[in-house]
């Protein structure tokens, strides 16, 4: 038989009843408590994982950033050795084999004492031979190197800047990029010493550009 059986519950059994409530209540909440505190301290570790992640990601951005400059620089400089090798190596060879060819044109034909002279060979017109071309193309290597030799010559009129280079190679969010501009910088510098582009200098040698000065091709 239960406290509230009868016609009017007792303040007594009111009391118990209160006080056993006040129980179950403090164990509800202190159970609540308890998880909210479990909760609270697994946001705070899930958000002490993704600050992490998001600095560990920001920290492999920089390093690929930084090695794909490296690497783009590295190419460069590869392509500028390589014109410079090949520039120097055309500029030993062209005048010793102009030497050469003179020399031999200047040997007397030999003849031969046992064969008997033809008497109309003296009458007869010697061939005329096609005249040689004055300068044969000036071969370009490397993929850049050639890129940058199309652009020109599509306007071959025109001064181009290390800055208008850039752009049409690397795109017009690349103007003002200092890097871009000394990349164009090398290879237009690398093609000026293989004597294909003519360097000047305008507004008191403070800017320099460039026009088409010979015939190329891509090797």
């Amino acid at each position: 038989m239960s406290l509230i059986d009868g016609p009017t519950p007792s303040a007594d059994w009111v009391a118990l009843d209160m006080e056993a409530m006040l129980r179950e209540c403090d164990a509800l909440v202190a159970s609540k408590d308890e998880h909210l505190a479990r909760l609270t301290a697994g946001i705070a570790a899930l958000q002490a994982q993704i600050e992490q992640t998001r600095a560990e990601r920001a920290e492999a951005a920089g390093k690929r950033e930084g090695a794909e400059r490296v690497l783009e620089a590295l190419r460069t400089a590869v392509e500028a050795g390589t014109g410079l090798r090949q520039a120097s190596e055309e500029s030993q060879a062209g005048p010793h084999d102009a030497c050469t060819a003179a020399d031999h044109e200047e040997d007397p034909p030999s003849e031969c004492p046992s064969a008997p002279k033809d008497p109309t060979d003296d009458a007869a017109p010697q061939a005329a031979t096609e005249p040689e071309p004055d300068t044969a193309p000036i071969r370009i290597h490397g993929e850049r190197s050639v890129a940058v030799m199309r652009i020109v010559t599509l306007e071959p009129d025109r001064r181009w800047t290390p800055k208008d280079i850039a752009v049409r190679l690397e795109g017009l969010d690349q103007a003002q990029e200092q890097d871009s501009h000394n990349r164009a910088r090398a290879l237009l510098d690398s093609l000026a010493k293989r004597n294909v582009l003519h360097k000047t200098r305008d507004g008191g040698g403070q800017r320099c550009a460039f026009l088409l000065a010979a015939e190329w091709e891509a090797a």
